[in-house]
C-alpha cells in the first residue's frame, strides 16, 4: 500500500482516522506512547507499507543498461523496488499526522518512543529537497546518458586490491563509516561524493581510527556531501545542533559540549546535507532485509548495515552501481577492513544480517543488478 506526497507546503490529511486500523493489541490507543519493550517481536501493522511517494514518474534515462531499464526483465525485483520512494527528509515531513504514522514503528523505520518535540524541531530545519532524484543533473564522467556509482564499503578484500583509479573514474562515489582514504589511494581511491553515517557511526569510527593510529577525520571537500541515518533520538539532536551550529544541549552520543559542525569543516553548509526518511529504511527492509532477527526479543536492534543502506541508496539513484569492500564468500580469507594494520576477523554486529545482505548482493551480482567485486 503506498500514498503519494501531496503538492509541496499540503502535508496534512494524508491518514484518515480509519486508516489508522488494527495493531498487534487491538484498536490503536493514539494517547498511549508505544514503547520498544510492549512487543516480544516486530508488530505487524496493517499500514506498514504506506509510504510517501514522489509525484509523477521517477528520472527517465537513456542509458540503455540502467537499473531501472532492468527492472521490467527482472519479476522478482519488480515486485520489490519503488523508484518514487522517497529517500530524504525535508521541512514538509513532520507534522501531527505524520508523527501519528510514523510513532508505531522504531527509529530509524518511524518515530516510536523518541520525543516529539526533539524529532518535531530537528525535521523543521531540514531544507527542502527541491527533488528526490539529486544526481539527475549533476556532472558526468564516463557516459552523457548514464549515472554510474561506485560503492565502496570498508572491508578487507580492498586491500592490494588496485581498484582506486577504477572507483574515482565513476561519476559518484559512495563512502560509510571510517572511509579513510589517506595511505590507500592505489586501493579504496580519493573521491568521496556522498558520506553516509550515524552520529553513533561517526564518533565510532573516528574513534577507531585514532586508536589504531589514523587521523581522525571524515571526508571533506568541495564534491562531498552527507547522507544522516536518524537511528536515535540523539542523531535528531545533532541535526538541530548542526543546524544551529550548537553544542547538543543534552551531551548526548556520550560527549557533553558537543558540537557537530566541528566534523564537517569550515565550508559547510546544510545545502550539502541530506537525512534518510524513515520510509526509505521501512520499505528495504521490509522488501529486502526482513532478518530473522525480527522475530526475537530484542528485534528493535535490528536495521541494515550502513553498507546495505548505501547499496541501496544508489540502486534508487544511480543507473550502474558498482560496489567494493563487501562481504562475499571468501571473506574468512581477508582482514576485517582494508585499513587494518594486522589480520582481524570480520566483526559480526548483533544489530545487522550480514549473511542475508551478502546474499542479496550474491542475488544482485547474478542478475547483473550490480557488480560486485570479489577480488
Amino acid at each position: 500500500m503506498v500514498y503519494t506526497i501531496p503538492e509541496v507546503g499540503t502535508m496534512s490529511g494524508l491518514l484518515t482516522d480509519d486508516q489508522r486500523l488494527e495493531t498487534p493489541l487491538g484498536k490503536s490507543d493514539k494517547k498511549r506512547r508505544l514503547r520498544l519493550l510492549d512487543y516480544t517481536a516486530e508488530p505487524t501493522w496493517v499500514f506498514g507499507e504506506e509510504y510517501i511517494l514522489q509525484q509523477g514518474l521517477s528520472r527517465q534515462t537513456n542509458c540503455s543498461h540502467s537499473i531501472k531499464n532492468k527492472l521490467a526483465q527482472n519479476e522478482w525485483l519488480r515486485e520489490r523496488f519503488q523508484p518514487r520512494i522517497t529517500l530524504f527528509m525535508d521541512e514538509r515531513h513532520f507534522n501531527s499526522s505524520e508523527w501519528e504514522r510514523l510513532e508505531p514503528f522504531p527509529s530509524p523505520f518511524g518515530w516510536m518512543a523518541l520525543n516529539f518535540s526533539v524529532v518535531k524541531e530537528a525535521v523543521s530545519l531540514l531544507p527542502r529537497v527541491a527533488k528526490q532524484d539529486i544526481l539527475a543533473e549533476g556532472p558526468r564522467r564516463q557516459s552523457q546518458n548514464c549515472v554510474t556509482c561506485a560503492v565502496v564499503g570498508n572491508g578487507g578484500i580492498l586491500n592490494q586490491s588496485r581498484m582506486g583509479q577504477e572507483i574515482d573514474s565513476h561519476d559518484y562515489v559512495f563512502r560509510a563509516n571510517a572511509a579513510i582514504t589517506e595511505g590507500f589511494q592505489d586501493d579504496v581511491g580519493k573521491r568521496t561524493s556522498f558520506y553516509c553515517f550515524s552520529g553513533h557511526t561517526l564518533l565510532g569510527s573516528l574513534e577507531n581510527l585514532e586508536q589504531n593510529g589514523y587521523k581522525p577525520a571524515i571526508p571533506q571537500g568541495e564534491e562531498t556531501k552527507y547522507i544522516h541515518l536518524a537511528e536515535t533520538e540523539s542523531d535528531y539532536e545533532w541535526i538541530t545542533a548542526l543546524s544551529q551550529n550548537n553544542e547538543i544541549r543534552k551531551g548526548s552520543l556520550g560527549l557533553p559540549g558537543l558540537r557537530p559542525r566541528a566534523y564537517f569543516g569550515e565550508t559547510f553548509t546544510m545545502k550539502k546535507y541530506l537525512v534518510l526518511h524513515p520510509d526509505f529504511m521501512r520499505y528495504i527492509k521490509a522488501r529486502f532485509f526482513k532478518s530473522a532477527k525480527l522475530r526475537g526479543p530484542r528485534w528493535y536492534l535490528y536495521r541494515p548495515s550502513m553498507g546495505a543502506i548505501l547499496i541501496m541508496s544508489a540502486l534508487h539513484l544511480c543507473d550502474e552501481v558498482n560496489a567494493y569492500g563487501f562481504m562475499t564468500d571468501g571473506y574468512h580469507n581477508y582482514s576485517g577492513h582494508y585499513y587494518d594494520r594486522v589480520k582481524k576477523p570480520l566483526v559480526i554486529s548483533t544489530n545487522h544480517d550480514f549473511f542475508l545482505e551478502q546474499e542479496l548482493w550474491k542475488t544482485f551480482h547474478r542478475e547483473n543488478i550490480i557488480r560486485l567485486f570479489q577480488g
